[in-house]
């Protein structure tokens, strides 16, 4: 019972920080993966593999060096203590910005949706993450736990009672360039997703027993996000009219079809609410001090309303690659380590 419990909280955090906004609304998935049709899907499958490696290869040395936060994990793979403090501020802002663009992301939601002004969905979401931050990563896994099961059966639901499958693999005219294309943009994908993967993957390792069950995480999480990723990418490429402008394609696809936008505003919602949670976890976790967390914890939430004015896609499409590549570097660097790890445990 333990092992079950404790391994679905663990694939529920994983898939509740890697599927935000961004992701739910079609936005992300459309930017990275359906626009390239046929290749994204190839592109899919890549990201997955990587994503799987780099949750195996972060619990690996989680375990092995028994660290319990992300500047305790950058310490470990980086070799300079210069680099290290480099890298650190680069993660530290990248979970600020991606904290800040999701709740913009929830805020535009509401204000498309329901009219809802800015002003009031920024205030509730801001105080409510606050009384979150305050429970620490046992009630984040709780909350997961509760909300990643439903949100991911109300995608499946929705792209299922829309799906056409002969659109799915139909050949268009795939070129070269398309194909590198389509891979750069998969691996930059699950390279900045990984920047707010890990601070979570190390502060949840303490909870896993053995390898297998690092396996088993590994595996299980990225096969669920790469066929949610297949679902989203099916209902953009059936899309009869131009989505590549609109911020929350999903739901402009529902147009008509009052109760499926209801329930996948649910879906829509829950990711956003669990990945802000883990974003602005990992970016506070490393406060030790009690009194600087709390303040800090303020601050954050108080920013979220004049951020949220920004707007969502705005901020999607110019921040996020630039943050891929650096999630490159450290991707490389998690492998090397893991990689040593295996030999020093060999010899």
């Amino acid at each position: 019972g333990g092992f079950m419990k404790n391994n679905i909280k663990a694939i529920s955090v994983i898939i509740g920080t890697m599927i935000g906004a961004g992701f739910a609304s079609g936005k992300e998935v459309y930017v990275f993966f359906a626009q390239y049709k046929i290749m994204g899907l190839v592109g899919a499958v890549v990201s997955s593999l990587i994503t799987a490696i780099v949750i195996y290869a972060t619990l690996k040395i989680s375990k092995n060096y028994r660290l319990k936060s992300n500047n305790d994990f950058v310490d470990a793979i980086s070799k300079k203590e210069t680099i290290a403090t480099i890298i650190k501020n680069i993660i530290n802002t990248f979970l600020l910005a991606s904290f800040w663009i999701m709740c913009a992301g929830l805020c535009s939601f509401f204000k498309q949706e329901f009219n809802i002004p800015i002003f009031i969905t920024a205030l509730i979401s801001g105080c409510t993450i606050y009384m979150l931050l305050m429970t620490n990563i046992e009630g984040i896994m709780k909350l997961n736990t509760l909300i990643v099961p439903i949100m991911v059966l109300a995608i499946v639901y929705i792209s299922v009672i829309n799906s056409q499958t002969i659109q799915i693999l139909a050949p268009n005219n795939i070129t070269n360039d398309g194909v590198i294309k389509a891979i750069i943009k998969s691996i930059l994908y699950t390279s900045y997703n990984s920047i707010l993967l890990i601070p979570i993957i190390v502060s949840i390792s303490k909870d896993i027993k053995n390898k297998k069950d690092m396996k088993i995480i590994a595996i299980i999480s990225s096969l669920i996000i790469l066929i949610l990723l297949i679902l989203i990418y099916q209902m953009l490429i059936c899309a009869k009219a131009d989505i590549s402008k609109i911020e929350m394609p999903i739901l402009s696809l529902l147009e008509k079809k009052i109760w499926q936008k209801i329930i996948y505003g649910i879906a829509i919602v829950s990711a956003i609410i669990t990945s802000v949670v883990s974003a602005s976890y990992g970016a506070l976790e490393n406060i030790k001090d009690k009194n600087k967390y709390k303040l800090s914890a303020i601050a954050i939430c108080l920013l979220v309303i004049p951020i949220s004015y920004i707007g969502f896609g705005n901020l999607v499409s110019t921040l996020y690659p630039i943050f891929g590549a650096i999630g490159i570097a450290q991707i490389i660097i998690i492998l090397k380590t893991s990689n040593s790890i295996a030999k020093t445990v060999k010899n």
